[in-house]
């Protein structure tokens, strides 16, 4: 008698191919939702909100009256006379209509807005999510370009190699070309008699240090703001700095295991046999 039985790795794979398309079909339903009832959604992309909304935070705006909003509320917006959205918070409320300013910024904007200015308040700030949302392209494509070629592969075996390994190059990729984890941005450099002054934020998703190459060094968090004393300016008036991770112990720890995830899924899953099938003869 022939039995026909379906690997362990199939069935996860399946499993795990349902839950996907579940979760990007509710994705899609929700957003579809939040749009039809005047909700829109933004990706920030300077560090002006500090903390309160990193770069590569995902913003969500709803419709708002002007004569609800206060002094404190985040609002997004595009100024008169520009086509450029932005999101800060009110500092100001009369009746000439609302001042903003970015949380890290040093003055106010040079802007009153009213209503037609106004798209919405922000009722959620998601850290993070746009940057995943902006790596959303990279990976269909490349994950569909990956399974297309190695489905040309004669066995599920090298199907399945072909695919880890092609599935890992496109995340690879995908940071490289985004670079969501660690990032730089100077927002004022002073010159001083004895070198120089930099206010610097964190633009990336990791905890990092910054090193002024032979002054002091400041640790930061996404969109935290830190400032170092550069001694002494090179021969040719520039100076340098550099950046490195700075994780905890669990946090290394979170660190290699994601960067094993190809090892993990075979160990998990397992890879297939050679061929699609097994079969047992009883």
């Amino acid at each position: 008698m022939t039995t026909t039985t379906t690997p362990r790795g199939a069935r996860a794979r399946t499993i795990a191919l349902w839950s996907w398309g579940a979760l990007a079909a509710a994705a899609v339903i929700i957003a579809a939702i939040f749009w039809i009832s005047g909700g829109r959604w933004f990706i920030v992309e300077s560090p002006s909100m500090g903390q309160a909304a990193p770069v590569g935070t995902l913003v969500l705006s709803t419709p708002v009256s002007i004569d609800t909003l206060s002094v404190g509320d985040i609002i997004t917006f595009i100024p008169p006379a520009t086509t450029e959205v932005y999101t800060h918070r009110i500092v100001k409320v009369d009746s000439d209509g609302l001042t903003t300013q970015g949380d890290i910024n040093g003055a106010t904007d040079p802007w009153v807005l009213g209503q037609p200015d106004i798209i919405g308040q922000a009722t959620r700030v998601l850290p993070g999510v746009g940057w995943l949302l902006r790596s959303i392209p990279f990976l269909v494509i490349g994950g569909t370009v990956v399974w297309f070629l190695s489905g040309f592969l004669r066995t599920a075996l090298r199907r399945s190699v072909a695919r880890i390994l092609g599935f890992s190059l496109v995340a690879a990729v995908t940071a490289f070309i985004l670079r969501p984890f660690v990032g730089v941005a100077i927002l004022e450099l002073v010159t001083t008699q004895s070198g120089a002054e930099a206010t610097v934020v964190s633009t990336g998703l990791m905890p990092i240090r910054v090193q002024a190459i032979g002054g002091t060094f400041v640790d930061l968090v996404s969109g935290q703001v830190g400032q170092l004393n550069i001694p002494g300016l090179l021969d040719n008036g520039s100076y340098q700095l550099g950046s490195t991770l700075n994780l905890s112990l669990l946090g290394w720890i979170l660190f290699g295991l994601a960067c094993a995830t190809p090892l993990l899924w075979c160990l998990i899953v397992g890879l297939p046999p050679s061929d699609e099938k097994e079969e047992r003869t009883l």
